[in-house]
């Protein structure tokens, strides 16, 4: 048995999957004060009569980190940075920085060593700060001075973490790296207790099986390893609603997903049954970062969206007051407007239509507002959609092939999942003209997706025959190799070892049987007309996705 838990902005839901099926179901509201108490709750609702040791694994998408990055509520963390000559990073990362000097040029060459005593200086000043980063602009290429570094920062401050760029990224883009470990520091400690709380609560309820966290990408690290890497579970909800696509109704053609929640719609572009990925990576508040992840866009649009006039317009979102007065709550929400059109059948209606009146323009009927306010939520939802479409109608082109054959991106269907689907989707798909679809266990597909979760991990190879090595900056790995020999060939075996290497290390020594390659780069390096070697870059990683499809029992949820 799988045991899947996504805690929501609204709602904490708990599946359990057997033989691909969705045995038993729990959601309860989450509780932001006390994010455990909601996510213990659903625990104990889903496994009520079940023998707990008979879960084989766990698997958690969880807000912890995107809500304490979006809230201000992290650390600040030291951040030390040896960027070379020329480059002005101000402005462009999320702290200011200590510059050092040691730097290492392009092809992984040290070309001035770090000093220990400026180290020791910029700590003196940092003194009690509790976590640091650690980024060197070519040390994919080169990992040693990032290291060396590390261990002189760990002596003189004592953080309780360090993140080294390298280790967070092996993309050579260095701001996204200079980030990516920022904010790995910064959520650290926030994480380490969510997850220390998590094991105790599973522990004491005879849980036993290895536990996973869900990535931004949609696969799933061992929470050991997330220890070490927290900021890989930013957006983990968006992601855990794509993977429950994926698991409970995966398009086969083109199509438009959108997970409806409580408080936003998250929308994402699928093409061949997959989901379209963030180019790059994703941004973490407004600073990009190499944090692999599903292209997605949230809107402020979901069932207990609030509603009101704003100067005699009809406004809806983003902000949420509670649930709607149909479920108990105290203002107009787009829930009650549903329950009015007839498009749901839960709720109070008769508090339905008392919201409903209380927005209601001169001359409407309860009716006529409900509609109102669902064409404005719709709206809202649509207009990001064809923006989506048009960003990616316009994505730059690389390739001679993407010119001759590229593809003109255009949905044909809609899919949602989430409280509000059966309500909404519909009348997004309607102003789309587009068919849609909801599929059956809608109200649970996030966790649904957590729980069917792969296991994922990448690695970067570098190989510089001239100079006669390779490094794997994510393992701190440099290696010689036969300089006349060394072939692209042989770079992508070593790469396919070192990753079942590093799923190993992490406790999922399965996920590599599953890989794909995501970047390959090889040319040669040339000095007075003759070539003296080559320089090769494989990027590997063991393939996101679902373990397996899932249905809901006939009589389930």
């Amino acid at each position: 048995m799988l045991l899947g838990i996504d805690v929501g902005g609204t709602f904490t839901d708990a599946v359990i999957i057997a033989d691909g099926r969705i045995m038993a179901s729990g959601k309860t509201p989450t509780t932001h004060s006390a994010l455990l108490n909601g996510i213990v709750t659903a625990l104990d609702k889903v496994l009520a009569g079940l023998d707990a040791s008979r879960i084989k694994r766990v698997a958690l998408s969880t807000t912890i980190v995107t809500n304490a990055l979006i809230e201000g509520t992290t650390d600040k963390a030291a951040l030390l940075l040896m960027a070379g000559p020329g480059l002005n990073l101000t402005g462009l990362v999320p702290a200011s920085p200590y510059f050092l000097s040691g730097y290492t040029d392009h092809r992984g060459r040290e070309q001035a060593a770090p000093d220990r005593t400026e180290v020791a200086a910029a700590c003196r000043e940092l003194s009690g700060t509790a976590v640091a980063a650690v980024a060197g602009k070519f040390a994919v290429r080169n990992p040693l001075q990032e290291q060396l570094v590390a261990g002189w920062v760990a002596e003189e401050l004592n953080p309780a973490c360090i993140s080294l760029g390298a280790q967070v990224s092996g993309s050579l883009n260095y701001l996204r790296r200079i980030n990516s470990a920022y904010y790995n520091a910064a959520v650290w400690r926030i994480f380490s207790r969510f997850a220390a709380a998590m094991e105790t609560a599973l522990t004491e309820r005879g849980l036993i099986a290895p536990v996973y966290i869900l990535k931004a990408d949609g696969g799933t690290l061992p929470l050991a390893a997330a220890k070490a890497r927290p900021v890989e579970a930013v957006f983990t909800g968006p992601a855990a609603s794509v993977l429950g696509i994926m698991a409970l109704a995966a398009p086969a053609g083109p199509a438009v997903s959108l997970d409806i929640g409580g408080t936003t719609t998250d929308i994402a572009l699928w093409q061949h049954g997959v989901p379209l990925l963030a180019p790059g990576g994703a941004a973490v508040n407004g600073y990009p970062t190499a944090i692999r992840s599903f292209w997605l866009r949230s809107v402020g649009i979901g069932g207990d969206s609030y509603v009101r006039r704003e100067n005699g317009s009809l406004a809806v979102g983003p902000m949420r007051r509670g649930p709607a007065m149909s479920n108990g709550g105290t203002e107009p929400a787009v829930a009650d407007a549903l329950r009015v059109a007839g498009l749901i059948d839960y709720g109070n209606p008769a508090l339905a239509r008392q919201a409903m009146a209380s927005v209601a323009a001169d001359g409407q009927t309860p009716e006529d507002a409900a509609w109102a306010t669902l064409r404005v939520a719709t709206g809202v939802v649509s207009r990001t959609i064809r923006a989506m479409l048009t960003e990616q109608a316009e994505k730059p082109v690389y390739k001679v092939e993407d010119i001759i054959a590229g593809e003109v991106y255009q949905p044909e269907l809609v899919i949602g999942v989430g409280g509000a689907a059966l309500g909404l989707a519909p009348l997004v798909a309607e102003q789309l003209e587009l068919p849609w679809q909801v599929p059956p266990g809608y109200m649970v597909a996030n966790a649904v997706g957590a729980a069917s979760a792969r296991s994922t991990t990448e690695i970067t190879l570098r190989a510089d025959t001239a100079q006669g090595f390779y490094t794997v900056p994510e393992l701190g790995i440099k290696r010689p190799v036969d300089k006349k020999n060394f072939t692209l060939q042989q770079a992508w075996a070593a790469a396919a070892v070192h990753l079942g290497e590093r799923a190993a290390a992490g406790g999922m020594a399965e996920a590599a049987a599953h890989s794909e390659r995501i970047y390959e780069e090889e040319f040669n390096v040339i000095r007075g007309f003759t070539t003296i070697g080559k320089i090769m870059t494989c990027r590997l990683q063991a393939t996101p996705g679902v373990l397996m499809p899932v249905r809901v029992r006939e009589a389930g949820v």
